[in-house]
């Protein structure tokens, strides 16, 4: 029987290391690949690089979201500052420049993406359709 979380045997595909060709009965450990199984040895360089890598890009990771984190404050006051010192009679320029505005302040209050009905909502906003379909409840 499989652990909770785990697809079952019968679901997925087991595949050999190519360096230390353990089987799926002699496994140390599993590689899960969506439904894709690499089996590994205990003592498998393949297996240790890959954790060392992995270990590594999750370290890469928080210290870009560190650094993000830090410096989008003053990014975006700078694009703030930017866009009140344009001039005012340009009419034109004005639903770009307050989208991209309210764009850049709502990356900035989430921990992901901008979900596409967040985008949908604030360009329709400054860009109004011409025939506007009802947003579902």
């Amino acid at each position: 029987m499989s652990d909770p979380g785990e697809p079952a045997d019968s679901d997925v595909e087991f595949v050999e290391c190519d360096n230390c060709h353990a089987s799926p009965q002699e496994a140390h450990s599993r590689v899960y690949l969506g439904r894709r199984v690499i089996s590994h040895a205990e003592d498998c360089v393949t297996h240790a690089i890959e954790m060392i890598n992995g270990e590594d890009g999750a370290r890469r990771v928080r210290e870009q979201d560190k650094w993000a984190k830090r410096n989008f404050p003053p990014a975006y006051e700078r694009l703030r500052a930017a866009a009140e010192a344009l001039p005012h009679g340009d009419a034109e320029a004005a639903p770009f420049v307050a989208a991209l505005l309210q764009l850049a302040k709502a990356q900035a209050s989430t921990t992901g993406f901008v979900v596409l009905e967040t985008w949908v909502d604030i360009l329709d906003a400054h860009f109004p359709p011409e025939h506007p379909e009802p947003k579902p409840h």
